[in-house]
C-alpha cells in the first residue's frame, strides 16, 4: 500500500469519527487523547514492512507509538520526552554498529576547496556516516545501485553528475539529526522521496528534463532537526 493511501484512511477515519461525535453517537475526542499514539505505530510498522524504506525512522516511530500508547493506558508513568533523545541515539548507534563500511582500491581522497573532506569513488554502493564534521563524495560509477547516509550534526555533499544508475534506479536511505545531505543529480534523472521529517525538511531545486524511461534516484530519509536538498 503506497503511502499517501494510508494517509488518506487515516484521514477518513478522523473525519468519520469527528463526524460520528457530532450526532453524539461516540465521544471521539476522548478517544483521540487515548488512542492517538496508534497512528505512530501503524505508520511505523508499514514502514518497517515497506522494502526499501528508512528503517531507522520508522523504528523511531514505532518505538516511539508505543511508549506514549502505554502512558495514555496508564501502564507507565514517566516523562517520555526525557526519553526522546536516548532512544534516538541508540537506534542510530546500532544501525552503525551493524552498518558495512570499508575502503576500496576505487577510491580517491583530497580535500575540496571548502576544506571538507572529499572523496572520489568508483564504488557502485555508498555507506557513509559521519559526526560533527563534513565529508564530499564524487560518484563515477557507471552502474551506481545507491546505498546508505547517515550524518550526526555534520553534513554529507554527494555529487553524483558522473555516474549512470544500474538499470536506471537506485534508492539511497538516509538519516540525519542535527545534520544534512546535499544531493547533485544530471537534470536528467527523476527524483522520487518519501520519509520522516522531525523538525527537518526535505527540498529541490533542480530543474530537471525528464521523460518516461529517465532514470529514477529514490530518497528514503529520515530528518531529525536536520534537512536534505537536491540541486
Amino acid at each position: 500500500m503506497k503511502d499517501r493511501s494510508i494517509f488518506g484512511i487515516i484521514l477518513v477515519l478522523l473525519g468519520i469519527g469527528f463526524l460520528l461525535e457530532q450526532f453524539d453517537i461516540i465521544s471521539f475526542n476522548n478517544i483521540i487523547s487515548s488512542y492517538w499514539p496508534i497512528i505512530l505505530i501503524v505508520i511505523g510498522v508499514v514502514g518497517l514492512l515497506k522494502k526499501g524504506s528508512s528503517k531507522i525512522g520508522n523504528a523511531i516511530l514505532l518505538i516511539l507509538g508505543i511508549l506514549f500508547q502505554v502512558r495514555n493506558l496508564g501502564l507507565i508513568d514517566i516523562n517520555l520526552f526525557k526519553l526522546f533523545w536516548p532512544i534516538i541515539l541508540i537506534i542510530i548507534g546500532v544501525n552503525i554498529i551493524f552498518s558495512k563500511n570499508k575502503v576500496s582500491n576505487n577510491e580517491d581522497f583530497r580535500d575540496s576547496s571548502d576544506g571538507m573532506s572529499a572523496r572520489v569513488s568508483l564504488e557502485d554502493r555508498i555507506d557513509e556516516f559521519v559526526i560533527l564534521s563534513g565529508m564530499e563524495i564524487n560518484i563515477g560509477s557507471q552502474e551506481f545501485k545507491g546505498g546508505k547516509i547517515t550524518a550526526i550534526m555534520g553534513g554529507v555533499e554527494l555529487d553524483l553528475r558522473d555516474a549512470k544508475l544500474h538499470n536506471n534506479k537506485a534508492t539511497i536511505n538516509i538519516n540525519t539529526v542535527m545534520g544534512g545531505a546535499e544531493i547533485h543529480i544530471p537534470e536528467t534523472w527523476k527524483v522520487e522521496h518519501s520519509g520522516t521529517p522531525i523538525l527537518g525538511g526535505f527540498s529541490s531545486k533542480k530543474r530537471v528534463k525528464i521523460d518516461s524511461n529517465s532514470p529514477v534516484l529514490k530518497i528514503n530519509y529520515t530528518l531529525i532537526m536536520g534537512g536534505i536538498e537536491v540541486k
